[in-house]
């Protein structure tokens, strides 16, 4: 089977990253997902954002769990050129259901609020339940934080991926599907057979060289999580 080609932070080579614009681009590219970053503002609200604040994207220094979702909407993403429109979850996930594109959900840790970033992301895709199955898309949510992914577990409802960049990780910590930095798996490769082995799903980031998207095909991996969707069909040979 084929890997899914992920969007990561939308197809954010040639858009503004985590922008309403790089999620629709990613569309245009034919992603088959999004990978989206999350975190609360001070409101408690679930805005797409990677940083812990608004310094390297915008003209503003701000703390994302210090300031509201208003202000936060306000903002323009400056990213290399490129200029886009912050994006709530909300909005994302009509995105994916609308388009029918799965979505990569990672939750930021540690965070001030702690676990409630899960609390609220499950909450939202329950209200969501009915669309989210009629649309057919999966939705995986992800951490580095081995607790985050024991409280999406616990849930029973949707699977977690826990995010590896150190290999005796995957030795001690269970999960399901893995999410495993491409320079680890080319740097020791044997991972792949072991999760394999495992019957355990990967997924990959970022993975952007053609070289590293070709060799994660040929290992059989289930995602590849790029900034350049484009690029990984046209290396791949989708169509």
């Amino acid at each position: 089977m084929r890997p899914k080609i992920f969007a990561h932070r939308g197809a954010s080579d040639d858009f503004a990253e985590q922008s309403y614009e790089s999620y629709t681009g990613a569309i245009s590219q034919n992603a088959d997902g999004f990978e989206c970053d999350v975190q609360l503002t001070s409101d408690n609200e679930i805005i797409c954002w990677h940083d812990d604040d608004t310094n390297r994207l915008t003209d503003k220094q701000w703390l994302i769990a210090k300031t509201p979702m208003k202000k936060i909407l306000k903002l323009e993403i400056k990213d290399e050129g490129n200029t886009g429109r912050p994006i709530t979850f909300s909005e994302l996930l009509q995105i994916s259901i609308d388009s029918g594109r799965d979505l990569l959900v990672e939750t930021k840790h540690p965070v001030p609020t702690r676990g409630l970033i899960e609390k609220k992301v499950l909450a939202e895709l329950k209200k969501r339940k009915k669309d989210i199955k009629k649309s057919g898309i999966n939705i995986n949510i992800m951490s580095f934080s081995y607790f985050a992914t024991r409280r999406v577990a616990l849930t029973r409802k949707f699977t977690p991926v826990f995010l590896v960049a150190q290999a005796p990780l995957i030795k001690y910590v269970p999960a399901e599907i893995y999410g495993v930095h491409i320079k680890l798996l080319i740097k020791k490769p044997e991972l792949i057979d072991i999760l394999h082995k495992r019957e355990k799903k990967i997924y990959v980031w970022t993975v952007n060289e053609p070289e590293d998207m070709e060799f994660c095909a040929r290992n059989g991996v289930a995602g590849i999580i790029t900034d350049n969707p484009a690029r990984a069909k046209n290396v791949l040979g989708y169509s």
